[in-house]
């Protein structure tokens, strides 16, 4: 024990007051490591711990050629965050993996994602995440599609969604019990407040179940889920079946005529859109408002191809 609290001193952590605490990281060891093993023997009165194999550390744990190749991508796709502002950790950590492993994370990588390459915002990435790691009020300038001037934000961050190509911050605003979420591309800047206590996260678990009933983001608590009855066409029912809406998806109803799905969701703009999104392959069967209001944006819709002229 004294050993080890003199190495913790000189990388200043707290020291050990128990020698259980020296055990059970032992046991600790033995139970997480699998490939290492310590023993114990006895001289006198003393008790001596070591390694069975003396070539053996926790510091040195062997990689396979499969998992050197799997750890090599995922390094590459760590390294899609090269050059972001405030993202100089990720080119140390990276650079320490290229060295130590041996990992070369500058060769062709095999798995694509969909990404918008100019994607306003995203500069703010690390600025977010540090901030909810941290937690830290910020005051963020943001401005809205619907509002042309920029209005300052007093928010208490608690998570990053992307959705649709698309970055959002979700947190709580000062003086708000709801959750806000606020794009990416419409943050005009970020600043930190002091003298604000930042307000805990106790009500929401954004990695469980609050993003269950809804499609994307945006999450009305005063809109209960509802059962939405779509009619899906027959020519675009394989890649719905393969693809689900939601993960309430079920199989209702089919005919030649086509196929009665439904799911169980809060209607937002994000359902709106992706019904809409699928075009006369798909159409709102109930609740009536839903409905209505997809009637109501095609037909405003073919109005806007009846305004165009061509010269």
């Amino acid at each position: 024990m004294n050993e080890v609290n003199k190495e913790l001193e000189l990388q200043g952590f707290p020291t050990v007051s128990a020698l259980n605490t020296i055990r059970q990281d032992m046991d600790h060891i033995g139970s997480s490591y699998p490939d290492i093993c310590i023993v114990d023997k006895k001289i006198g009165r003393n008790v001596t711990y070591s390694y069975e194999n003396p070539e053996s550390s926790i510091f040195r744990l062997p990689f396979n050629d499969d998992e050197l190749a799997q750890l090599s991508q995922c390094m590459a796709i760590l390294s899609r965050f090269e050059g972001t502002p405030q993202m100089e950790w990720m080119h140390s950590f990276i650079e320490r993996f290229k060295l130590s492993l041996n990992i070369d994370v500058d060769g062709k990588q095999v798995v694509g994602f969909d990404e918008c390459k100019y994607l306003r915002g995203k500069e703010y990435f690390a600025t977010l995440l540090s901030a909810i790691c941290n937690k830290r009020v910020l005051a963020i300038g943001y401005k809205s599609f619907q509002r042309g001037a920029v209005k300052e934000v007093l928010l208490h961050p608690y998570y990053i969604k992307e959705y649709n190509n698309r970055w959002f911050l979700l947190g709580r605003e000062h003086g708000f019990d709801s959750i806000s979420h606020l794009a990416f591309d419409r943050i005009e800047h970020i600043s930190t407040v002091t003298g604000v206590s930042f307000i805990e996260n106790k009500d929401h678990d954004f990695n469980d179940d609050y993003f269950s009933d809804i499609i994307g983001v945006t999450k009305h608590l005063e809109n209960e889920p509802q059962k939405i009855k779509l009619w899906v066409s027959p020519s675009l029912y394989p890649y719905i079946q393969t693809k689900p809406l939601h993960e309430t998806q079920k199989l209702k109803n089919t005919d030649a005529n086509g196929y009665e799905i439904e799911i169980e969701v809060r209607p937002n703009f994000e359902l709106e859109q992706l019904i809409l999104s699928y075009g006369d392959g798909m159409s709102v069967l109930s609740p009536e408002g839903l409905k209505e209001k997809i009637r109501t944006k095609l037909e405003s819709s073919l109005k806007n191809y009846d305004l165009v002229h061509v010269d």
